[in-house]
């Protein structure tokens, strides 16, 4: 009994130390762009940002009205953030669809 105690806990502290060595933070290659949401519209608004570069997403970024929000995202060989956005909803329409664009450090991207 002791012993399968014993080798349960082994078992545990290997996988938890498995887990958190995918988890550590990798810088990426290019660096990263610090560039943000600005909100033009007259309520707030959630919107889906899709990194292409380091291939993360970044569901329901709420940008309050009449402010700007913050989004760090990995930067392509040129040096700008390379992201698909819309607004946020469960699927994807024609009256909703992704866009692509490039970013620069510090730009802003507006929303209207």
């Amino acid at each position: 009994m002791a012993k399968d105690i014993v080798f349960k806990f082994i078992r545990m502290c290997t996988a938890s130390a498995i887990l958190a060595s995918c988890s550590a933070a990798i810088e990426p290659p290019n660096g990263v762009v610090n560039w943000s949401l600005a909100n033009t519209t007259g309520s707030r608004v959630t919107m889906s940002v899709y990194d292409k570069v380091c291939n993360r997403s970044y569901f329901r970024v709420v940008v309050p009205r009449g402010r700007e929000t913050a989004i760090s995202t990995c930067a392509d060989a040129d040096g700008e953030a390379d992201v698909r956005y819309r607004r946020y909803s469960f699927k994807t329409t024609a009256d909703n669809p992704w866009l692509d664009t490039k970013m620069n450090a510090n730009q802003a991207l507006m929303i209207r």
